[in-house]
């Protein structure tokens, strides 16, 4: 027990003047926080993420902690197991969150969002992708050719956004390739992609993405965000104001927007 507090008390320090163990909701006084939690999508995204916390977001969100002197600490769960946390206060946040109606009641969001595009992490258009040669297609907003579910990964908002439209979803499977696998073999007659990975797996190509096809429109477009624990928001908002300021001049800073157009290249460059 000596050692280990001893090992506690040469750590401590290393952590910015005044951190601490702190929930999610922040102290009871009211003193704003300086150590932030926030969780993220397990599921390696590239380049905006992997488990290993390396990506555009954690540049993007490190460089605004340094700039507001606080601490952000980022834990890589299930996307479902993080909102669940978000929702009960052992996590000041996440990222990144697809705006929705729905997602108001757990997040607070950049005030005018999502219509300013300086709050926005990224957008991304989602396509409906099916077998070559199915009858599956989107005539006004309704899904034709199948009363089957599309594909969509647990957690996402796209799965409010169509089912907002009448249309039927399943939630099986936790990563895309596993979800086209699935459409390939005929398990599925549909699924719901993000349009930026539709585009990282065509540069790999192979046999089985060859008998997929996405149909030519988009049939969402998501706005991105750091989701912001409303609760937490609502008790210390002008730091949350002051957060969002700060991830806002660091993503429309000239070095960042330089590192995403590079790392966005490199993510979609073809692969031998």
């Amino acid at each position: 027990m000596t050692r280990l507090l001893l090992l506690l008390a040469l750590l401590l320090p290393a952590l910015p003047s005044g951190l601490a163990s702190q929930p999610a909701r922040g102290t009871a006084s009211g003193a704003e926080p300086r150590l932030l939690r926030f969780c993220f999508e397990e599921t390696p995204a590239p380049p905006w993420r992997t488990r290993q916390q390396v990506g555009l977001y954690f540049e993007l969100l490190r460089e605004a902690a340094r700039r507001l002197d606080l601490a952000f600490v980022f834990e890589p769960q299930p996307w479902p197991f993080c909102l669940a946390e978000v929702e009960a206060g052992r996590m000041h946040g996440a990222f990144a969150v697809a705006w929705s109606p729905e997602r108001r009641r757990i997040f607070a969001f950049p005030e005018y969002a999502p219509a300013v595009p300086a709050d926005i992490l990224r957008t991304d258009d989602i396509l409906l992708i099916r077998r070559r040669g199915s009858e599956v297609r989107v005539v006004d907003g309704r899904l034709l050719g199948t009363a089957r579910p599309v594909g969509v990964l647990p957690g996402y908002a796209i799965a409010d956004d169509l089912q907002r439209l009448g249309w039927p979803v399943e939630t099986a499977s936790r990563d895309h390739v596993v979800q086209l696998s699935r459409l390939v073999a005929g398990e599925v007659d549909a699924v719901a992609l993000s349009a930026f990975r539709w585009k990282q797996l065509q540069a790999v190509g192979g046999p089985a993405l060859a008998r997929l096809e996405a149909l030519p429109e988009p049939i969402l477009t998501k706005h991105y965000f750091l989701g912001l624990s409303r609760a937490f928001a609502e008790a210390h908002p002008k730091l949350a104001r002051r957060i969002w300021a700060a991830v806002r001049e660091v993503r429309d800073g000239e070095d960042y927007r330089r590192r995403e157009a590079a790392a966005l290249a490199e993510a979609l460059a073809p692969r031998p």
